[in-house]
């Protein structure tokens, strides 16, 4: 018996495979495209001397429409497109990502009480948003290699 895959038209599961790699491609590119558009903004359109990550918040001024605009792209990129993206993988990698996200979730609970108690007793810098942010990142990673490796 010759199978269609095998005289040269592809598959229903090869065609699903196609269709997936191109939805996943796509997504990565809309997540990066709006990233792209978050980060410019910010900096060229910044009409003070502030700093997105250094903390200068009183400095970093920006347009009110821009802000706003800014503030929907942001809430896009960090809590629709994830969780749609939950929606795009198979149940094991699901939960490896999600062991993933609530890492990260809970080192930025613990983590920034934790600084700020630091920084009060003047052990540490006071608290900025990149070391928020690579906080949740780091154990975002670490999270995810733990539950890749013992899942």
């Amino acid at each position: 018996m010759i199978w269609k895959s095998q005289v040269g038209e592809p598959g229903p599961g090869e065609l699903r495979t196609r269709q997936r790699r191109r939805t996943q491609m796509l997504y990565i590119g809309l997540a990066s495209a709006i990233g792209g558009i978050i980060g410019f903004a910010t900096g060229f359109f910044d009409q003070g001397d502030g700093n997105l990550f250094g903390g200068d918040w009183d400095k970093l001024k920006l347009p009110p429409l821009l802000a706003v605009g800014l503030a929907v792209l942001l809430l896009g990129a960090f809590l629709a497109l994830p969780l749609y993206g939950f929606k795009m993988i198979d149940d094991y990698k699901r939960e490896h990502n999600l062991v993933a996200f609530t890492g990260g979730c809970l080192a930025v609970i613990a983590g920034f009480p934790v600084w700020a108690v630091l920084h009060a007793g003047e052990l540490v810098p006071a608290p900025h948003a990149f070391g928020i942010f690579a906080i949740a990142y780091v154990a975002m990673l670490g999270s995810f290699l733990f539950a890749r490796w013992r899942l």
